[in-house]
């Protein structure tokens, strides 16, 4: 399908999934909408990933709790609670055995231990990486309030996995993950998952999967 024309307009997520940051790689432009209301049970705040003990949640606590009434770009992060240290620790846990997590893990941490206020803005930090590494040619950008009713130009796929208990599976072949001579392949996880167990390759694997 030839995505060169069309503007994909989409949720932000947190780290987000395999199958999230693949539909974003497929576009040439992107949309994140951060000008909608915050809607909760969705992946603004929360990534699945793989321990010892099989899949897991990262999930960020907010100001206020989870039922927020704001757009999403006012939403702010809590750090009452040391969960920065709490999400470094657990992926150190289940990634440090993986090829590639001393070269992503680092540029991953700074981010995390810069504490932004809002949770777009960490969101977005963590993004640019992902983009950085995985889909450079992809322009992004974010909408204004006035852009979140799609034209018939754009593709709209906000909250495309927010009522799901986990991210739809992504339509990559098998790879080799940390623990899977225990749980086998374990598809519908966290971007993190591909990148420290293919480093560079993961970049190609997106793409012949588009």
């Amino acid at each position: 399908m030839d995505r060169k024309k069309e503007i994909l307009l989409i949720d932000i997520q947190y780290v987000g999934s395999i199958n999230w940051i693949k539909t974003l790689s497929s576009f040439s432009h992107v949309k994140i909408d951060i000008c909608d209301s915050w809607r909760k049970g969705g992946w603004g705040n929360r990534t699945r990933i793989i321990g010892a003990n099989g899949p897991g949640y990262l999930t960020v606590p907010l100001l206020g709790g989870r039922d927020q009434q704001g757009l999403i770009s006012t939403v702010k992060i809590s750090y009452k609670d040391n969960w920065v240290e709490q999400h470094i620790r657990t992926l150190q846990s289940g990634y440090r055995r993986a090829p590639f997590y001393e070269y992503y893990s680092n540029s991953i941490c700074e981010v995390l231990r810069s504490r932004p206020e809002h949770l777009v803005d960490l969101n977005l930090r963590l993004l640019a990486l992902f983009q950085t590494w995985l889909f450079p040619a992809t322009e992004l950008s974010t909408t204004l309030p006035d852009e979140s009713n799609p034209t018939p130009l754009v593709v709209d796929l906000r909250y495309l996995d927010r009522r799901q208990s986990m991210p739809p599976p992504h339509s990559l072949p098998e790879y080799r993950q940390v623990f899977d001579e225990r749980h086998g392949f374990i598809s519908g996880v966290s971007i993190l998952d591909l990148l420290f167990c293919c480093g560079p390759a993961a970049k190609t694997l997106l793409k012949d999967s588009n």
